[in-house]
């Protein structure tokens, strides 16, 4: 079939009234990709020349469809938003020299480029002037309602069905293909609804009325899903995401809980690699072969070595990971994170923007900023490189085989050379050359017996901390003798009183 003949034309100039948010639903992405990029990418695939009609947040949407540099799409702003049949007479224009015009609503996620193949060849044998796909739903509810008497077709909206017409499950998919040439004839015939909008749907009782041939093809109704509301944004990417992690099962992924699982749609994993509860896998992520991710863990735009162990809890973005590789529990890599073959990262250990060689190791509680790290090198528990002074950010080179000690500060910028030791608690201000020791750390001086000169004090003094003052209960002649109080805070005695304290 020739595709070149045939104009695709998607409507998504809506306002989203239903999705009570601020942001278009062209914007919502669903599994990492925004959702007009869904029937985008599919048209595409097809060879379709395409024109994308907008209206609402117009700019936004123009702008994040030309950042993904699509082949021959081209743009029609629908001013007012009159509805279907108004944005597609906007865009006449852009059919001008096409056979046939494929219609269909931006917000189809999960339509497949099969369904619309079988529609456009469908319509091509049947020599319809108007083909149109529909689908039996148990819900019904914001679709336009599928209604045929006598062999003559029509669409009502929902808004304009009665009693009768609400009943009825057959919906308007809200895919068409259309000859170009009847289109031009009949766009500007459809009525103003009682709503004040033009439906698109009109067509096919203009067509019935005119006795043209007319092509209705039932199709699975998750194929061809809308999203009007968040509810169902999330049952389409609960479809999406389910076809995402079957296929990765096909390629022997094991899922632990499938159900919990979070992918995204550019994501790839090699075979053998287990993925563990509530795992999510975003962005542009590769895992390699044999892999681990333990529960709860994040890997986003990042690619990971074949048998690396990701433990639980553990967030990586924007980083490479070598193979044979351990991170976690609850360990964060960020920003440029680079990690040799056999490096072991351990738990409560950031790293950001820093490359560590292989065989090297940090797994306790450490925080690793702007620096260079060789093979072989051992960080203590508790380091941290000072890398910021508030205005600008420095390094610190470690270099190979290099054993930094435990609760080490580190201010950069700073080499430690090859070999090199610092001392556990240290300080490090100066480059350790290769081989010393670096100890930058307050001598330690012992107070002899002071524990039990501490403690004889605290025996020895008179409490001077509470002033509850019961002077009005008693008399005045036995207030003389005893201790007062007031509500001060302090106990005072009457010799404390003559001297008025």
């Amino acid at each position: 079939m020739n595709f070149a003949k045939i104009k695709a034309i998607l409507l998504a100039a809506g306002k989203s009234t239903r999705f009570k948010t601020r942001k278009s639903k062209m914007l919502f992405s669903i599994c990492g990709r925004p959702m007009i990029m869904y029937p985008i990418r599919t048209l595409e695939e097809l060879g379709l020349s395409m024109t994308l009609i907008l209206g609402h947040q117009s700019d936004q949407i123009k702008a994040l469809v030309e950042s993904e540099n699509v082949k021959d799409l081209s743009f029609v702003i629908q001013k007012e938003q009159l509805g279907t049949g108004h944005a597609v007479h906007c865009a006449i224009d852009s059919w001008q020299g096409f056979d046939d015009i494929l219609i269909m609503n931006g917000d189809m996620p999960l339509i497949t480029k099969e369904l619309i193949c079988e529609a456009l060849e469908k319509h091509e044998q049947s020599r319809a002037v108007l083909t149109f796909l529909s689908a039996m739903v148990l819900d019904p509810t914001s679709y336009g309602r599928v209604v045929e008497l006598d062999g003559k077709f029509t669409i009502v909206e929902e808004k304009d069905c009665n009693l009768e017409q609400l009943q009825v499950n057959k919906i308007n998919a809200g895919v068409y293909v259309i000859n170009s040439k009847w289109l031009e004839a009949n766009i500007e015939k459809i009525s103003k609804s009682p709503s004040g909008e033009y439906y698109l749907p009109d067509l096919i009782k203009m067509a019935s009325e005119q006795d043209a041939i007319i092509k209705e093809i039932p199709v699975p109704y998750d194929d061809v899903r809308g999203v009007n509301t968040l509810q169902e944004l999330w049952n389409a990417e609960q479809i999406k995401r389910s076809e995402f992690i079957k296929y990765w099962m096909s390629q022997g992924v094991r899922f632990e809980l499938a159900q919990s699982i979070h992918i995204d749609i550019n994501v790839k994993i090699g075979a053998g690699s287990f993925i563990g509860t509530g795992v999510h896998l975003l962005g542009n992520t590769v895992i390699g072969e044999e892999c681990f991710l333990g529960a709860f863990s994040i890997v986003e735009n990042s690619k990971i070595g074949d048998e690396t162990t990701i433990h639980s809890h553990s967030v990586i973005q924007d980083s490479v990971v070598g193979t044979s590789v351990h991170v976690g529990p609850f360990a964060r890599l960020r920003h440029n994170v680079k990690l040799g073959n056999n490096v072991e990262i351990g738990n409560f250990v950031e790293i950001k923007n820093t490359q560590i060689g292989e065989n090297s190791k940090s797994k306790h509680l450490t925080y690793l900023g702007d620096a260079e790290i060789g093979k072989s090198v051992n960080i203590g528990a508790g380091t941290i490189t000072c890398n910021y002074d508030g205005v600008n950010k420095f390094k610190t080179e470690i270099e190979d085989e290099a054993f930094v000690g435990s609760n080490n500060t580190l201010i950069a910028p700073l080499n430690i050379g090859k070999g090199a030791y610092t001392a556990g608690g240290s300080t490090i201000t100066q480059d350790v050359p290769a081989g010393g020791l670096g100890i930058g750390r307050s001598r330690q001086e012992n107070k002899l017996e002071y524990s039990q000169k501490l403690l004889g004090k605290k025996k020895s003094k008179p409490l001077v901390n509470s002033e509850i003052d019961f002077r009005e209960n008693e008399t005045q002649g036995d207030s003389e003798n005893k201790t007062e109080f007031n509500f001060r805070g302090a106990i005072k005695t009457n010799t404390d009183k003559q001297n008025n304290l």
